[in-house]
């Protein structure tokens, strides 16, 4: 099994702020993305932490 993963130490967090792509979009570009982030918003999932648990503990019991 291979852990993939990102150091949020490692992230500059001011290099992503200044990566607004909202702010570089057309007319006909921002009204794209206004109609599809309605949709793309109901496949966040956010699941339950019990969930989470349950995750873990199966790939811990799995090794």
């Amino acid at each position: 099994m291979v852990e993939t993963f990102t150091f949020n130490a490692l992230t500059n967090h001011e290099e992503v702020k200044k990566e607004n792509l909202k702010d570089d979009l057309g007319a006909d570009e921002l009204m794209f993305y206004h109609s599809l982030r309605a949709n793309l918003e109901l496949l966040q999932k956010k699941p339950k932490l019990q969930t989470i648990h349950y995750i873990l503990d199966y790939s811990k019991s799995s090794r």
